[in-house]
């Protein structure tokens, strides 16, 4: 009697923790979302919102664009769990990346897909997988923008070659599973086996993957900028490149989605297109503020897609003891 009092208060207790690390969460993308719109509201300028209207789809696109990525990784690494409740698990775990660090995330993701039939260890290495690549596309990316600013400087021109040779050589299978396998060391985790190593071909399919992304982000900049001047929709290739420099450089800061990084790069190159700081302010402001929504329309749509599932076993095992664990990803 006693020991299932006991497991009831436990089961409470846990119910009453994931409430409140959820409440504390939304209530911090809260806070971002008002002083977001404060800066835009502090700035009053004409805005056609016929191209607001639109931005909110491309951030639609670049969230279903890494939540297939991330999916298709994890499917490389022998999982398969439904792919509904996954999507769902991806979409309510991105809401903790807004704590500081990505802790948060990962443990969200971790608890969800769990739910799903996902073992821990698959989840978590897709997950460092995903943002590795991520970040690393976003950079190969990001780089056309600076070719782009630097084009008559050419010693600026001979720096963004060495920038892009570096993420190039990162690519290279065994440096890059070497700094993946000293980030899971320092976590207290076991490195990845090299018989589940992905192949270069996988990393770079991974990679291109991510593409729609880095488009659906420069596309939705190009309606922030024509949502205050007019700008030719050819400036739609640079501002590409620049929507996926900020969001590298975000993640490579480690603060809370990027915040202030991404809108900072975003405004040193936007500020030639628009000229007067206060567009400036509101063109960079307006993105996040509906990334934020859309992100939290879709975090509480994954949430209530799997929040009736309880954990269950793994569908299948974790990558370190499946059947395929000896052969090569190929």
């Amino acid at each position: 009697m006693q020991g299932g009092w006991l497991s009831v208060t436990k089961k409470t207790s846990v119910f009453i923790l994931k409430l409140v690390v959820m409440a504390a969460v939304f209530t911090f993308v809260g806070i971002k979302l008002a002083e977001t719109w404060r800066k835009v509201g502090q700035h009053p300028v004409h805005i056609d919102w016929r191209y607001c209207a639109i931005i909110p789809l491309a951030f639609v696109g670049i969230m279903t664009t890494n939540a297939l990525t991330w999916l298709w990784l994890a499917r490389r690494m022998g999982d398969r769990s439904p792919v509904l409740p996954l999507l769902g698990a991806y979409t309510f775990s991105q809401m903790g990346k807004y704590a500081p660090g990505k802790v948060l995330l990962v443990l969200m993701r971790l608890e969800r897909t769990h739910r799903a039939g996902m073992a821990r260890e698959t989840c978590l290495l897709s997950t460092l997988l995903e943002n590795a690549m991520y970040t690393l596309s976003g950079g190969l990316v990001g780089s056309t923008a600076l070719v782009v600013a630097a084009r008559n400087h050419p010693l600026y021109l001979m720096g963004c070659g060495l920038i892009m040779a570096g993420l190039l050589g990162l690519f290279y299978p065994p440096v890059f599973f070497w700094i993946i396998n000293t980030a899971l060391r320092s976590m207290g985790k076991s490195a990845i086996p090299p018989s589940r190593r992905f192949k270069l071909k996988h990393m770079i399919y991974a990679v291109v993957m991510f593409l729609p992304t880095w488009l659906f982000g420069g596309i939705g900049l190009w309606m922030a900028v024509s949502c205050v001047h007019q700008v030719s929709i050819l400036h739609t290739v640079e501002l590409v490149g620049v929507f996926a420099l900020s969001v590298s450089l975000g993640m490579f800061s480690l603060l809370p989605g990027g915040l202030g990084v991404r809108e900072a790069v975003q405004a040193l190159f936007i500020a030639p297109l628009v000229g007067s700081p206060e567009l400036v302010v509101v063109v960079v402001a307006l993105p996040r503020v509906f990334q934020i929504l859309v992100e939290l329309t879709l975090a509480i749509t994954g949430g209530v897609l799997n929040s009736r599932l309880t954990a269950k076993l793994p569908v299948t095992p974790p990558p370190d003891q499946s059947p395929s664990a000896q052969q090569p990803i190929g």
